[in-house]
């Protein structure tokens, strides 16, 4: 079995997000460090030097607060008041008390963006949980797939996550390494039907191919599997297109049902599995 990575495409920038979460706190107040050790030291300093670690740590907070589906105008402004703050001359001590006291209040907006705003790129009133006919769907289908290793439910959760995120090409390649394991007792064949399909619509796409006359379904017996309804025959365009719902949503209820270890990431996704629910 072909090897693959834990991680997804957005964990590093998930790390890069923690980088700069622990660069607030650190220019903040690092900059106040300076203010203090310099002077002790018997070294001449403006103040406006240590001042720009506020200022930077301010550029940070500002970033991690736009990244988020619900702005914090507080955060999002705080660059703008380091410059005024810091701009104006005043003496060493009291620039040295405003600098402790913006560091502190740049500390607890942090936090405050953490625990209201939500995490980078999601949406915070996701929840914990799945809900509405996503969650029908994944316990109807909770028994049928028995003979799925988890690492196999891995594998389909790590193909629907880069699908929702636009990751395209790496879901191809992902595909691709996964069919070209040859017969695998880890993969059903409703499974590897999903597989197959994903490619085969994410090569069209990226050709800008009209969807051929002949092309990839589920066969009769994957139907109770399905999230949705089979469309008549002679509407060819919305049987192409559901037939890749079915195929994402089928990934994703296999990789809920069989990998708890990546249910945290499929929450992340779930607006993008109930838009496939609701599509028509």
């Amino acid at each position: 079995m072909v090897d693959i990575s834990d991680e997804y495409p957005n964990q590093q920038k998930n790390r890069s997000h923690r980088w700069l979460e622990i660069a607030v706190p650190f220019f903040s107040f690092g900059g106040a460090f300076i203010a203090i050790l310099f002077p002790i030291l018997g070294i001449p300093l403006d103040f406006h030097v240590p001042a720009m670690g506020c200022v930077l740590a301010s550029c940070f907070l500002a970033y991690l607060a736009w990244i988020r589906p619900r702005k914090d105008i507080v955060a999002l402004t705080t660059p703008i008041y380091s410059v005024i703050f810091f701009s104006f001359p005043i003496d060493y001590s009291t620039a040295l008390v405003l600098q402790v006291l913006y560091a502190v209040s740049l500390t607890l907006m942090l936090v405050r963006l953490k625990y209201r705003f939500g995490t980078p790129g999601t949406a915070a009133s996701l929840g914990k949980e799945l809900g509405g006919t996503l969650k029908t769907y994944i316990e109807q289908t909770r028994d049928a797939f028995g003979d799925i290793s988890p690492e196999a439910a891995h594998r389909a959760a790590v193909i629907f996550v880069r699908f929702a995120e636009g990751n395209y090409d790496d879901a191809i390649q992902s595909s691709k390494d996964i069919l070209n394991d040859g017969e695998n007792p880890d993969y059903v064949s409703p499974l590897i039907r999903a597989f197959s399909i994903i490619q085969e619509h994410l090569t069209i796409n990226n050709q800008s191919l009209p969807h051929p006359v002949t092309y990839l379904k589920f066969s009769e017996n994957d139907t109770p599997l399905l999230a949705k309804p089979t469309v008549p025959a002679d509407d060819e365009d919305m049987e192409f297109y559901t037939a890749l719902d079915n195929a994402l949503l089928l990934l994703y209820s296999v990789a809920w049902n069989k990998s708890e270890r990546d249910r945290a990431h499929l929450l992340v996704c779930q607006a993008f599995a109930q838009k496939l629910m609701s599509s028509t």
